[in-house]
């Protein structure tokens, strides 16, 4: 599973066009300060191109901490689909396709 994004704005000052983006980190955790109790926290790196090695430098990385019953909520079979589908329904990840 992944992303595909257009960038028109990189932290190196030119676009990226089908920038890859994958979730590095998807954990539960509770959160007291939550009234649902269970958060998300979804890191997610993005690539110039599909990553042929985990040695290689992100050009853009992005965290999330949604609830439990917002990324449950998604449409997925299984519960990263579900993350998967919760950032790409995100306003900054708009244009995104699954790849």
């Amino acid at each position: 599973m992944a992303i595909q994004l257009d960038l028109q704005q990189s932290k190196y000052g030119i676009p990226f066009s089908a920038a890859y983006f994958r979730i590095a980190i998807a954990h539960v955790f509770r959160s007291g300060a939550n009234p649902n109790y269970f958060c998300v926290r979804l890191h997610v790196a993005g690539y110039a191109t599909k990553p042929e090695s985990e040695i290689i430098a992100d050009i853009d990385t992005r965290d999330y901490i949604p609830t439990l019953d917002e990324v449950e909520a998604m449409q997925g079979d299984n519960f990263l689909a579900k993350c998967y589908a919760w950032v790409m329904a995100q306003p900054d990840m708009a244009g995104s396709t699954a790849v």
